[in-house]
């Protein structure tokens, strides 16, 4: 396992909002992302996005892991919940949950080919 902190997410039910806010706090900018709906946020280190029309109430914070499968089943292992990895063209990733019911994702890198 990695751990280190390698993305984060700031949810946003209204982006102009979001990026005035955070704009402001912490001069980051703000760009279209590879989908629609999404921004991301140039500046800070790890880099950061935005997903548009997201209710949630909490930044999503996101683990690097060498081997995506073999953590999502240590977190179901110590009691965790996590959801099935999405494959995007910079890796994969899953959210989870921890056995208190904290939030959080896991990434991993692409994998080459072989």
């Amino acid at each position: 396992m990695n751990g280190n902190v390698t993305y984060f997410e700031v949810p946003s039910r209204d982006i102009a909002a979001t990026e005035r806010f955070w704009g402001t706090l912490f001069d980051w900018k703000f760009k279209g992302g590879n989908f629609p709906g999404y921004s991301m946020i140039d500046g800070p280190e790890p880099m950061g996005g935005a997903p548009h029309d997201d209710a949630s109430r909490h930044p999503r914070i996101y683990f690097a892991v060498d081997d995506l499968e073999t953590a999502l089943a240590r977190v179901r292992e110590l009691g965790g919940t996590a959801q099935d990895p999405v494959t995007i063209p910079s890796g994969a990733f899953a959210h989870c949950t921890d056995d208190q019911g904290v939030e959080f994702s896991l990434f991993q890198d692409p994998v080459p080919a072989d």
